[in-house]
């Protein structure tokens, strides 16, 4: 990257070179703060915490603060060593979001997020934050809780209006004398009353039937003398009137849908004009020439379409190599301070190689748990592979092993791939955009007479855009060519269609055990749990020049894998009368269980939060420097695409088996409010 050379510019690389901390790694912010300085601040929040009334904790934080008195727990309770009290004041008041206190905001009015550390701040509240107070955590994230909250309320009343529905087919009227209640009997079972459940069903003769034939469509038996039978459904059909209480919530939710549309787009303008972003005031070239690497000569070409001039020109080379390798050996190098002695000197390669060796040997004769073992063994070496849960030696390794690869990437000549310029005012940029922007024809046909003389760049005819914002774009991956592009992403769906496949096998396979259903809805839970892991590691082979297109990979992904395996697969592995038969392992059965397993277990998974718990709870008490007990607070991710495939799954399970099970409504709207409380605890501790 080249920026010109004036201080604004400065800061704009530090932003880049800031930008390039989080590629492979979860970044925990620090504030800027060396670690004395955190050491400090924590001290004074802690005598604040102690001497105040008013300042909140967290409920976990008080747990801890009784559980630390005993040595199962915190085995290293002494004066020398790390402190847990100060690890979990560093979580809250540099990992978890806070916003300032200010006694002139004016009631009502949202507050400023603080930054890391700062002073006079509240924690955000789990349910007493409203959703006008969630803009400085992005546009996204405030759409995507006005959302859950529209959709729980528009589900309710779809239900509310599918009651007759319910009613009906709840009744004796269509399926007999004593109905459902025959059969339904079980807690779990009693939630499917009101569907189109058919307890009246009986075999009856087919002579000219054959199981090849109907096999996977009907139940298929026989009589002792080898007479085929099929099962044949004898309630009353659905009439007039429920097919009209069913177009009815269907046009409800159309219509709702529609105005959700438009309030959403009304709600996206009134975040955006509450806050000024540098791509309001920027545009990018998408087609530099090569050699046209002077940010001066772009600045005094710019500068033509605003009287106040240019403020920053960014110009991105083909370094992306040099970049990353770059970006790898200081995360190994800050990966390796956490496995040595405070005070390593690390720039000097013969103390730090005794420092390995040394911490090497004492790890190797420490004492290892089965858990640890059976980690190693299965696991760690998946996990290593790309480049997580390295030891102390292959962290040296790695860092030896990029030096003179950095070294040789710094001897060769790049060019420009991109360049981006922001103007000193908002004018600036509309005039630049108004003056070369090319329709698709003069683009493609690289007509100059389309403009003027001066918009054309060294005989170039320079294709622009608004830019999306600065830490949106991926800076490695601005490089890659379309046919790369295209043959990535064809690998990757194409696994992603190996995993569903898989994960159908599995849920049959489950479905067939003695425990059947109950067991197939949590095999299926887990796989949508599990997914976006996998996929996420399947996006390290795509290239995405910005992070706005990976997140729509990564959700396009997530959401084929969970709807067709929450939706589409049931009916492929179930025969036709079993869409509403009332055997454990028939769709609606497996329909309500699968809706039990997405309302109690998934949140339940999410909200334990394994890993970090883990982390927090066990790693943390036993580390031997406070960096390091620092360092495993870090906070849960959290994955807006990842979210939304979750609520559009939801969605698309209820419109498929509403006609048959009406009162899933009523289910999907639980499960919108449990995903706005998990939501609303994940996006505050992340």
């Amino acid at each position: 990257m080249k920026d010109e050379k004036d201080k604004p510019k400065l800061r704009n690389r530090k932003k880049l070179q800031n930008e390039k901390s989080h590629i492979s790694q979860r970044f925990v912010s620090r504030g800027g703060l060396s670690d004395d300085e955190i050491k400090e601040r924590m001290s004074q929040y802690r005598h604040a915490e102690d001497t105040s009334t008013v300042m909140h904790k967290t409920l976990t934080r008080r747990l801890v603060s009784k559980l630390r008195n005993y040595a199962w727990y915190y085995p290293q309770q002494s004066e020398d060593n790390p402190s847990l009290k100060d690890a979990w004041c560093y979580y809250e008041h540099m990992t978890l979001p806070r916003y300032r206190e200010d006694e002139t905001r004016v009631a009502g009015q949202a507050p400023e997020r603080a930054l890391p550390g700062e002073s006079n701040t509240e924690l955000y509240g789990v349910w007493s934050t409203p959703t006008h107070w969630l803009k400085d955590f992005g546009i996204g994230v405030g759409l995507y809780f006005t959302t859950l909250k529209l959709m729980a309320v528009i589900f309710f009343l779809a239900g509310c209006i599918s009651i007759p529905n319910i009613m009906f087919y709840a009744s004796d009227e269509y399926s007999g004398p004593g109905g459902q209640d025959s059969v339904l009997q079980s807690p779990v079972m009693s939630l499917a009353r009101g569907t189109m459940i058919c307890t009246k069903r009986e075999f009856v003769a087919c002579p000219t039937c054959t199981e090849s034939q109907l096999g996977n469509v009907f139940d298929f038996a026989k009589t002792p003398d080898n007479t085929p039978l099929v099962l044949r459904t004898l309630c009353e059909g659905a009439e007039l009137t429920q097919g009209m209480v069913n177009w009815a919530s269907f046009i409800f939710m159309v219509i709702a849908f529609a105005l959700i549309a438009l309030y959403q787009s009304q709600i996206e303008i009134r975040f955006n004009e509450d806050q000024v972003t540098v791509t309001d005031y920027s545009i990018v070239v998408e087609n530099p020439p090569p050699d046209a690497t002077d940010p001066d000569v772009w600045r005094d070409f710019f500068e033509q379409f605003s009287e106040k001039g240019v403020t920053v020109v960014t110009i991105a080379l083909n370094n992306e190599a040099l970049v990353r390798s770059l970006a790898f050996r200081r995360h190994f190098r800050n990966n390796l301070r956490y496995h040595l002695p405070p005070g390593t000197d690390i720039d000097n390669n013969e103390i730090l190689k005794k420092a390995v060796e040394k911490a090497t040997e004492a790890r190797k004769q420490k004492k290892k748990t089965c858990f640890g073992l059976l980690c190693n063994c299965t696991l760690l070496p998946i996990l290593r592979i790309f480049g997580l849960f390295l030891k102390e030696d292959q962290l040296y390794e790695r860092v030896q092993k990029l030096t003179p690869q950095i070294q040789e990437l710094q001897t060769k000549k790049y060019s420009a791939t991109k360049v981006f310029v922001t103007f000193e005012t908002e004018a600036g940029q509309r005039n630049a955009l108004t003056a070369l922007t090319l329709s698709k024809w003069d683009s493609w046909s690289n007509n100059k007479n389309s403009v003027g003389p001066s918009s054309i760049f060294q005989d170039t005819l320079l294709k622009i855009q608004e830019p999306t914002e600065p830490d949106a774009v991926r800076w490695l991956d601005l490089s890659a060519t379309t046919k790369a592009k295209i043959i990535q992403r064809i690998i990757t769906l194409a696994i992603t269609i190996g995993l569903v496949i898989a994960s159908g096998f599995s849920i049959n396979a489950a479905r067939n055990s003695s425990l059947g259903v109950t067991l197939s809805s949590i095999v299926l839970t887990l796989f949508n749990l599990i997914i976006p892991f996998i996929v996420k590691l399947l996006l390290l082979i795509e290239k995405h020049t910005t992070e706005g297109g990976r997140q729509a990979s990564l959700y396009y992904k997530i959401a084929l894998f969970r709807w067709v395996n929450t939706a589409i697969i049931p009916i492929f592995i179930s025969s036709f009368t079993s869409w509403i038969g009332n055997d454990s392992r028939d769709i609606i059965i497996t329909i309500n269980s699968v809706l039990l397993s997405e309302l109690l277990l998934s949140p339940t998974l999410r909200l334990l939060d394994i890993i970090t718990t883990y982390r927090k709870h066990y790693l943390a008490p036993r580390e031997k420097t406070q960096r390091n007990m620092n360092s495993h607070f870090n906070g849960t991710h959290y994955n807006l695409a990842e979210r939304y495939t979750d609520l559009t799954k939801v969605i698309f399970l209820c419109f498929f088996y509403s006609p048959l099970f009406p009162s899933i409504y009523f289910y999907c709207t639980a499960i919108f409010i449990q995903q706005v409380s998990e939501s609303r605890n994940g996006s505050k501790n992340k």
